[in-house]
């Protein structure tokens, strides 16, 4: 067939086919006396397979060398689905990005998210590492694995809200007061009431203080020592007055860390049986009526 032929029955033009037949791709095998170029059968078969792998990003070497035998079609497909899918993802990342600066107000705002969104998955965990290591140091703490364990884990194709949720955790961690005041609350749980203490006076805030702050009762009430009295009866604290239960509490009520443990759950796709900013309201409201009480502690 002339080249023509070739060019509509294959796709590519005549101008494309006139390369390859030079570059020994799609070889003629005769040309007329008036210097018409002529293929035979199988050009149509390299011709269609060439224009197939060049749309598929195959580079002309990698091409030449399929059409030679010297390299397996089935791994070239691999290498490119590897490579088409490392693409991929980073348009949606792209695609995220932009939704999520569609919802930021100042420049600032646009700074962290493309300094921080655009991380490795190793890089997002180093920014964890990092504020573990600065707040634990080598102390082996259940408190660290806790966090650890629970670390904010982007997707491989998160929505704008988990980039945003992300940009702001990574920015508390990065937090030299935040660290700070992390620092604090581990120091401060070294010296206090056992781990099953607390888990007690956990479950006894959480059974009575919630129900009365929800209901309106003011710490300074006589309704409030009522329940600091229910509280201390189901949890006994021993040898801690409620001034200094008040301290060691209001020392764990740092609203960002509730609000990092939200973000969390943002970007991990966690749905919390309770708000974790709930619940360090209810413990905030116990150690106000603690110290409006300190006084009256029953014996």
């Amino acid at each position: 067939m002339f080249i023509g032929e070739l060019a509509r029955l294959s796709g590519l033009s005549v101008r494309t086919l006139r390369y390859y037949a030079d570059e020994g791709l799609v070889p003629e095998v005769a040309r007329t006396p008036s210097g018409y170029r002529e293929f035979g059968p199988e050009a149509l078969a390299r011709a269609r397979l060439i224009k197939t792998l060049r749309e598929l990003g195959v580079g002309l070497a990698d091409v030449r060398r399929v059409l030679a035998d010297e390299l397996d079609l089935t791994k070239v497909a691999e290498r490119h689905v590897r490579a088409l899918e490392a693409q991929i993802r980073h348009l949606r990342l792209q695609r995220t990005l932009l939704a999520t600066l569609t919802h930021v107000s100042s420049l600032e705002e646009v700074l962290a998210v493309s300094d921080y969104a655009i991380l490795s998955a190793e890089e997002r965990r180093r920014v964890v590492e990092d504020y573990l290591d600065a707040v634990f140091g080598d102390a082996k703490s259940p408190v660290a694995e806790r966090l650890r364990l629970g670390a904010p884990e982007l997707p491989e194709d998160p929505t704008p809200e988990q980039v945003a949720a992300w940009v702001e955790a990574a920015r508390l961690l990065r937090d030299p007061d935040f660290v700070a005041a992390s620092r604090r609350m581990v120091e401060r749980a070294a010296d206090g009431p056992s781990l099953e203490e607390r888990l007690a006076e956990g479950r006894a805030v959480e059974e009575r203080v919630r129900s009365a702050r929800h209901a309106g009762v003011e710490p300074t009430s006589l309704g409030a020592r009522a329940v600091v009295e229910a509280v201390e009866a189901a949890a006994p604290r021993a040898d801690e007055g409620r001034s200094a239960a008040a301290e060691r509490i209001e020392a764990f009520t740092d609203r960002r860390v509730a609000r990092y443990w939200e973000l969390v759950g943002v970007v991990n796709g966690w749905v919390p049986s309770r708000s974790p900013s709930e619940v360090t309201e209810d413990w905030a409201w116990y150690a106000k009526a603690l110290r409006a009480h300190a006084e009256k502690r029953s014996s």
